[in-house]
């Protein structure tokens, strides 16, 4: 087993007691929190509330052409980010990672949209500055539902995919159930995990007591090292974007992490990429970018080859130096890459659209041409 992040010294001694049964968690000397933590995601357990978070979260996102607003879907009030065309129904649709919000792509989506197609992003519900969803499931499938109603909701109809880490996994679920919806898939650090393992943040988190333990724990310095995990020593996370990261980072947020690792097991992720490469592979010329950091300790490198199993003809780009996150690591590579690749991707989609309508016009049969 790889060796733990620096936040996992952060953590308490109950929590050291009981990861070190399971004999993944080095010792400490951290004083052991007050309180039963059974009730540490209970809604009303307001003394566990991290106070180094302000209340607020990360605040409005400031981009030239970016628009900020609220969506609200199934009853959860979250922020939706927008750039480009208003209502078109072809739309470039970001779907973030754990941690992590729609801020995290604010930067591109202005690059990717115009007077053709918009770029969109909404906070997931838990994450971000999406309200508070204490309860809810974190299994695959709500997530999905609320990924579909929101597209739905927006008038989305055709979908340029960009998604990292756990916004993979719910992205690619909601194209293999839309597959003709799905025009290109740009993943990074994320897609069909096979033979997934969990690495030792999911483990820790899994553990009744030690994941409730080692969040509790967790404030902004301690998280602010640990991110870095994997990070080469000349390619650090920007501190404006671990401490954006960290400031959405509540005690509802922190038990909605819990919740969708205990929620998740190693086999169904498995069968969730198999079942996805099948019924992406049907079209083999669908266009795929896929940016990995080979020093990802999370999800190894392994898996960006593997994207070819659902996406044959996809491109696949190795960071070398970077880590989980290459977009706030080397964001000027990640943008050189992306850039090009979804403009590309719009235009041959506008075309086959005309192709489309010529056949119609023509009295073609629906999709002809």
């Amino acid at each position: 087993m790889r060796r733990l992040t620096a936040c996992a010294v952060a953590a308490s001694a109950l929590s050291i007691a009981s990861a070190a049964t399971a004999g993944i968690m080095p010792a400490a000397s951290v004083a052991a929190p007050a309180g039963p933590l059974s009730s540490y995601c209970d809604p009303s357990a307001s003394a566990f509330d991290p106070a180094d978070v302000p209340p607020t979260g990360s605040g409005p996102v400031t981009v030239d052409g970016v628009r900020e607003r609220s969506l609200t879907v199934d009853g959860v009030k979250t922020r939706l980010l927008e750039s480009g065309r208003r209502g078109a129904d072809t739309a470039v649709v970001f779907m973030h990672g754990s941690p992590g919000s729609g801020a995290d792509f604010a930067n591109l989506m202005p690059q990717v949209s115009g007077r053709h197609n918009r770029a969109l992003v909404f906070d997931g519900p838990g994450f971000g500055l999406a309200e508070d969803t204490w309860g809810r499931p974190r299994t695959i499938g709500p997530a999905v539902r609320f990924m579909s109603r929101a597209l739905q909701k927006l008038g989305v109809r055709a979908v340029h995919l960009v998604a990292h880490d756990v916004g993979g996994g719910v992205g690619l679920e909601w194209a293999s159930r839309h597959p003709k919806r799905l025009r290109s898939a740009t993943l990074i650090d994320a897609g069909m995990l096979f033979d997934y393992r969990h690495h030792n943040l999911a483990q820790i988190s899994r553990t009744p007591g030690a994941g409730e333990a080692f969040w509790l724990q967790i404030n902004r310095a301690s998280f602010n090292a640990g991110i870095q995990d994997g990070q080469s020593p000349s390619r650090q996370l920007p501190p404006e974007f671990t401490n954006r990261l960290y400031d959405d980072l509540d005690r509802e947020t922190r038990c909605a992490i819990i919740d969708l690792y205990r929620m998740t097991d190693e086999p169904e992720i498995d069968q969730l990429a198999r079942d996805q490469a099948k019924v992406f592979r049907k079209r083999e010329r669908r266009p795929a970018l896929v940016i990995w950091g080979k020093r990802d300790p999370y999800l190894p490198v392994r898996h960006a080859e593997e994207q070819r199993r659902g996406f044959p003809s996809a491109r696949i780009e190795v960071f070398e130096d970077s880590g989980h996150f290459p977009f706030a690591d080397d964001p000027a590579r990640t943008r050189s890459l992306i850039v090009p690749f979804l403009r590309d991707a719009l235009a041959e989609d506008r075309s086959a659209d005309r192709r489309r309508a010529s056949g119609f016009s023509r009295g073609g049969p629906p999709g002809s041409g």
